[in-house]
This record gives structure tokens, C-alpha cells and sequence, in this order.
């Protein structure tokens, strides 16, 4: 019994150390430290931030490695109205081929798209939200 309480009061402590003020609980960073990433690569934000990366593997869920097979040729993450966009393509396909994700940085909601011909050269659309698509998914979904 003693185990047990002595676990909880753990895991509350270590609960309570992650949640920052001004962070969104669900997100688990800090929106300064995911601005950083503006004018770098979408790979090093998967690295530098691991949770991004967990996140992106629940919402695509079978999806997942068609998506990251989109991002083999990736342009600088950009600054959009308050979110950050993400993109690529797959080598030799762009313009046919090619991968969206959207992190809204005030709420920390990820959102992505995915362009394919087996998706009959249309978007797919995963999100976090899906009541909430952010203006810069749908910006990003139209650049050529």
C-alpha cells in the first residue's frame, strides 16, 4: 500500500512539473520553443520535439509512413497567422506527391493533409480538430 501511494504522489509531482503556464496541457511545449523552428526543416522539428512526433503517428495511424514518404524533399517550416506549416513532397513527385502539417500554435492542435494519386490527386485531411481547420492548412493546400 505504501508502494502505491508513494507512486501516485510520483506521478502527480511529474504531472504537475509538465504542465507550464501559458502551454497547452494536451501539446506538452512551449509556443516560443515551437516558433524556433520557423526557417528549419520539418525533420528537425520531429526530432527536436518527440511529441509532435507521437502525435503525428496517432492521428495518421496507417497513414503515417505515407506521409513521412511525402516529406522526403522538405521546404522551411513557415510562419502562417499564428501556425506553423510544415511541407514536402515525395522526390521527383512534387506537385503530385506531397505533404501538409499545420501546428496551430496557440492551442498546440496538429492538423495535416496529404496530396497522392491514390487519393485521386485530391487532399486528405487528418486533424485534431476536425471542426477547426485552420485557415493555413487550406492556404497551404492551394500553393502550387
Amino acid at each position: 500500500m505504501r508502494k502505491l501511494i508513494v507512486l501516485a504522489s510520483l506521478l502527480v509531482v511529474s504531472g504537475a512539473l509538465s504542465a507550464t503556464p501559458g502551454t497547452s496541457p494536451s501539446a506538452g511545449y512551449e509556443p516560443q520553443r515551437l516558433e524556433s523552428y520557423v526557417g528549419k526543416y520539418p525533420g528537425d522539428l520531429l526530432r527536436g520535439v518527440p511529441s509532435i512526433k507521437r502525435r503525428l503517428r496517432t492521428l495518421l495511424g496507417a497513414n503515417y509512413s505515407f506521409f513521412m514518404n511525402r516529406l522526403q524533399t522538405e521546404m522551411p517550416i513557415e510562419s502562417d497567422e499564428g501556425a506553423l506549416v510544415a511541407r514536402g513532397c515525395m522526390a521527383h513527385s512534387c506537385g503530385v506527391e506531397e505533404a501538409v502539417m499545420v501546428i496551430n500554435v496557440a492551442d498546440g492542435k496538429l492538423h495535416c493533409a496529404i496530396l497522392s494519386a491514390k487519393f485521386e490527386g485530391k487532399f486528405r485531411v487528418f486533424s485534431e480538430d476536425k471542426a477547426h481547420i485552420p485557415a493555413a492548412l487550406r492556404r497551404a493546400m492551394q500553393q502550387p
